[in-house]
Parts: C-alpha cells; sequence; structure tokens
C-alpha cells in the first residue's frame, strides 16, 4: 500500500502542465457520468476512456453525491485508475492519464540545468564538426 502511495505523490503534474489541460478540456465533452450505483461501477470504463483519450471528463449525478462528497469521489477515481485530477469544476472532474508516461509530465528541470544541457549539446556538435574538418 505504501509504495502505491509513494507512486501517487512522484506523478504530480506542474501547474503549468495542470494549466495546459485544463484548456485543452474545455471543448471535451464528459464521456462517463456517475450515478446512485456509485463510482464502483465506473472504474473500469474510466480506465478504459483514459487509455483510449488520455484526458477525460466524468460528470457526476446529483444521487452521486449522497453517499460520497466530488472531491472524495475524484480522489478515489484517480487512485484506482492510476491518474492525476486536472481539476474539479462544479458536478465535473477532468483526469488526466498519459498514454506515453508519466516521466515527461513530472520531471521539472531548473533553468540552470537546461542551460547546461543546451551547452553539452552545442560542445559535443561543435567537436563532431572540429573532427570531422581535421
Amino acid at each position: 500500500m505504501e509504495n502505491n502511495e509513494n507512486q501517487v505523490s512522484q506523478k504530480r503534474l506542474t501547474s503549468k502542465a495542470k494549466r495546459i489541460l485544463r484548456a485543452k478540456s474545455h471543448e471535451i465533452k464528459p464521456v462517463v457520468w456517475i450515478g446512485k450505483e456509485g463510482v464502483d461501477k465506473v472504474i473500469e470504463e474510466v480506465k478504459r476512456q483514459l487509455k483510449d483519450r488520455g484526458l477525460i471528463k466524468v460528470k457526476i449525478r446529483r444521487t452521486a453525491l449522497i453517499y460520497m462528497d466530488k472531491k472524495e469521489i475524484a480522489e478515489k477515481l484517480a487512485k484506482e485508475t492510476d491518474s492525476e485530477i486536472v481539476s474539479i469544476v462544479g458536478h465535473v472532474i477532468t483526469l488526466f492519464r498519459p498514454r506515453e508516461g508519466w516521466k515527461r509530465y513530472t520531471s521539472k528541470k531548473t533553468k540552470k540545468e537546461k542551460e547546461k544541457e543546451k551547452a553539452e549539446q552545442f560542445i559535443a556538435e561543435f567537436e563532431k564538426l572540429r573532427k570531422g574538418k581535421l
């Protein structure tokens, strides 16, 4: 159980990535609805939709809110489907799970690291050119 919780904390999206995903989600319509049967009935469908689309919206009906709070529903869905909550607006939850893996979205490099990487690439290209001319 601890290992699973550790994985959830490791795959946090950066605020910039969340902002971009929120912007992309504006034109998306909800593809899964949670009703009186609760979250357990729709988890497999959410997994399938996340696999196909990556970014989905889930609509919560009022009858589902009798048993659980919408924040609890969102957290349970995210945990069970190995996804990240992008936003909760009204009764709509936006979930994201990258199809190509989490590494791209969670690695955050500082400006110095990016500059150092560019400098190393430049030096490597320069050395190739220099060796080619000699």
